[in-house]
């Protein structure tokens, strides 16, 4: 394995519902209250009391060797009611850039991801004309108070995969089936993404403003079978292509009428990558694009699952580096408490991201997902994604050994035999060579 550049970014990702607690002015927090919709039947009052601990926590993460960290902006927080911006909540941020200043982490700053407002969701929602607009007020403020304080934005973080759990998986408000909306809702996701990168670049221009993309992996349950061929290439078309298309190219798949001039307003790519899906085509499953979930035996499974499949990652980075621009892991990792499985995970994914850089790619970083254990959407605090453990009672943090061998790769590049031998004393891999700075 070829070493990093020196200026390589390496850190964790984390959305700020997920850790903050307490964001009771959000769609998610009333959708949290009714039984059935959370695995474990939890709900995000304390997540990890990121919002009080926020400084603790950055301080562990510079400690573990990261230099950069991403993480979203609240918008319910920052605009509790319509036309009503909180002071307090804009104080609140601004001690959070400068706590990653302080300890030396070049933020990522995700505007929105997943939860917005409750009286947005109540009263417009993605799918209303005027959501676009409302966003752009929200972005605004933001560029005003924060441009200067962050090199890396990303307006909306995985468009695509909110509306595939929101319209199609129905595991995320608003559970409609209505396709309709879920396009509309697209679409303005895009007007509000590229009013949002001219609201950043005109407060600050040499600011980098990229968008999130989930990218899903697929393979058909039998390679033999066309139908299920066909489901995987649509799948891949529909999870991958089909917003970074419009925001480079303009053109969506049918006419939309009108729209903001959305091309071209993509500095750079945050993507996010967990593993393989196994699909199959369904006649029965109409509102999922005829597309059933399922295990390699077959078995149908109603939540998604993820394979570990580091070359598929290798794969994603060289399908996105044909769109010419940088790229950033923007989220990476394995819901486990076997934390020597993470360890493997780790090992495995990072010699993907060599291969991918040998192979020409522009990568400038990778975050890990995540820092802590937090509150996992629809699966409440049923997985474990953090490097850093959170005791559930008492809010304590512990490093598992996988931050120990993620502060290695961190500080050095690399990885010594010695420490894999420690920690994934299983893993069969070629010793990476040393780091040059």
């Amino acid at each position: 394995m070829k070493p990093f550049p020196a200026e390589f970014l390496w850190g964790t990702s984390q959305s700020g519902h997920q850790i903050e607690g307490e964001n009771f002015d959000s769609d998610w927090w009333r959708w949290e209250q009714r039984p059935g919709r959370i695995a474990d039947a939890s709900i995000s009052k304390a997540a990890a009391d990121h919002t009080r601990r926020f400084d603790q926590d950055f301080a562990l993460a510079r400690d573990l060797g990261q230099n950069t960290h991403l993480f979203s902006i609240e918008w319910a927080r920052i605009q509790p009611s319509p036309g009503k911006f909180s002071d307090e909540a804009i104080a609140h941020y601004r001690r959070v850039f400068e706590s990653l200043q302080a300890h030396q982490l070049e933020p990522i700053c995700v505007l929105q991801h997943v939860t917005v407002p409750a009286w947005f969701a109540q009263n417009y929602g993605w799918h209303h004309a005027m959501a676009p607009g409302l966003f752009q007020a929200y972005a605004e403020r933001i560029a005003r108070e924060f441009a200067g304080l962050c090199h890396w934005w990303i307006p909306i973080r995985e468009p695509m995969h909110w509306c595939t759990m929101a319209y199609l998986e129905r595991a995320w408000p608003p559970a409609s089936r209505n396709l309709i909306r879920a396009r509309r809702a697209l679409v303005n996701m895009a007007d509000a993404h590229a009013r949002a990168y001219r609201s950043l670049h005109e407060e600050h221009p040499e600011v980098l403003v990229g968008t999130g993309i989930h990218m899903r992996q697929f393979t058909p349950l039998d390679s033999e079978s066309p139908w299920d061929v066909r489901s995987d290439r649509r799948e891949h078309r529909r999870c991958n292509a089909i917003w970074l298309n419009a925001l480079t190219t303009g053109r969506w798949p049918a006419p939309i009428g009108h729209q903001e001039e959305i091309t071209g307003t993509i500095d750079f790519i945050g993507a996010a990558y967990y593993g393989t899906e196994t699909i199959r085509f369904s006649l029965i499953q109409p509102t999922k694009i005829f597309a059933q979930r399922t295990n390699s035996e077959g078995r149908s499974l109603e939540r998604i699952h993820y394979a570990p499949n580091p070359q598929g990652l290798r794969l994603a980075l060289l399908e996105l580096a044909r769109y010419g621009l940088p790229i950033l892991v923007s989220a990476n990792g394995i819901a486990t408490n076997e934390d020597r499985a993470r360890c493997q995970f780790i090992i495995q994914h990072v010699q993907a991201l060599s291969q991918a850089r040998e192979e020409g790619v522009d990568l400038r970083g990778y975050c890990f997902r995540s820092l802590l254990d937090g509150f996992e959407w629809d699966a409440g605090y049923s997985q474990r994604y953090g490097l850093i453990h959170v005791n559930r009672k008492s809010l304590t943090r512990t490093p598992n050994p996988s931050a120990l061998l993620y502060k290695e790769l961190c500080q050095t590049g690399t990885i010594s035999p010695g420490t894999i031998a420690k920690y994934c004393p299983e893993e069969n891999v070629p010793i990476p060579e040393a780091a040059t700075t």
